[in-house]
């Protein structure tokens, strides 16, 4: 997303950062909340989706900031770069669990094939 964010600025660069919402930024970051959900719901693991709601939150910072004109642009920077932040913690630390949980367990699947088979029994009549 980093690097996405520089192309984008190098090839646009008339926006003034974080003083308006840019529509070109929404839309790479709707573009990675959309790839971060797409894999939260098929990995195995918790903090994939940890990582989708930040970016969530992101998301919704420059919605937030296309409403209300009245939002400082210090504001407007905490509620936009600040998820990305708790996003790298919570892949360390999803990460570190993760191997914890190896280590102590085995291997286990890293994919979502599909849900478990329903355990109801079929009604005899």
């Amino acid at each position: 997303m980093s690097v996405s964010s520089k192309i984008y600025r190098a090839l646009f660069p008339g926006s003034q950062i974080f003083l308006d919402m840019d529509p070109g930024l929404v839309l790479i970051e709707m573009l990675v909340l959309a790839g971060m959900v797409a894999i939260a719901l098929r990995a195995n693991r918790m903090y994939s989706l940890w990582m989708a709601g930040f970016q969530l939150i992101a998301l919704m910072a420059h919605f937030a900031r296309g409403m209300a004109d009245a939002i400082s642009p210090i504001a407007y920077v905490i509620m936009y770069v600040g998820p990305s932040y708790l996003q790298i913690i919570t892949l360390a630390l999803g990460i570190w669990l993760h191997r914890k949980r190896v280590l102590r367990h085995g291997n286990y699947r890293s994919w979502r094939a599909s849900s478990p088979p329903s355990q109801a029994s079929v009604p005899t009549n």
